[in-house]
């Protein structure tokens, strides 16, 4: 059992389980895997981010300094829409936010997040728009320095 960030075997690691409020539903942990690409640098590859990019970007800190080549995967910024929605509530923008539902994920957070990624400096992010908006995947293509796609199913992408 992983229960912190560790090496799982050469060149490839874990952040270990990282919590966050579903609010009604409890906590959900979640982990990320950090893979070092040779001559490029570490690559993160998360789940639905709901721990938040900021947190296991400490993580992966904590299992090596080098240089993070890209980050792929999800994100979680239901800012203005949610996917997911049950019998009309937009169930992404109030669970796994880590907030109680009266308080949202907002443009100011995604700001934090977006300058965050900037000053790690990866050269590339890809990014799944399960858990994240329109408006956001917008937002993160335009003002991240790194080049970003928006993953589709059933494409195929190289790092």
């Amino acid at each position: 059992m992983v229960s912190a960030p560790r090496l799982l075997a050469a060149g490839v690691g874990t952040t270990g389980p990282l919590a966050r409020s579903l609010f009604f539903l409890g906590m959900c942990e979640e982990q990320a895997l950090v893979a070092r690409v040779r001559d490029k640098g570490l690559v993160l590859i998360t789940g639905c981010g709901h721990p938040t990019v900021e947190l296991m970007l400490q993580m992966v800190r904590r299992l090596c300094d080098e240089p993070l080549y890209a980050i792929a995967g999800g994100i979680h910024f239901p800012v203005t829409q949610s996917r997911s929605r049950w019998h009309g509530i937009q169930l992404q923008m109030f669970l796994g936010t880590g907030k109680p539902p009266w308080q949202r994920i907002s443009d100011d957070d995604l700001s934090r997040t977006i300058t965050h990624i900037n000053t790690v400096g990866p050269t590339r992010v890809l990014l799944s728009a399960h858990d994240t908006c329109d408006h956001a995947l917008r937002r993160l293509s335009r003002e991240l320095d790194a080049e970003t796609t928006v993953l589709e199913a059933g494409a195929t992408y190289r790092v």
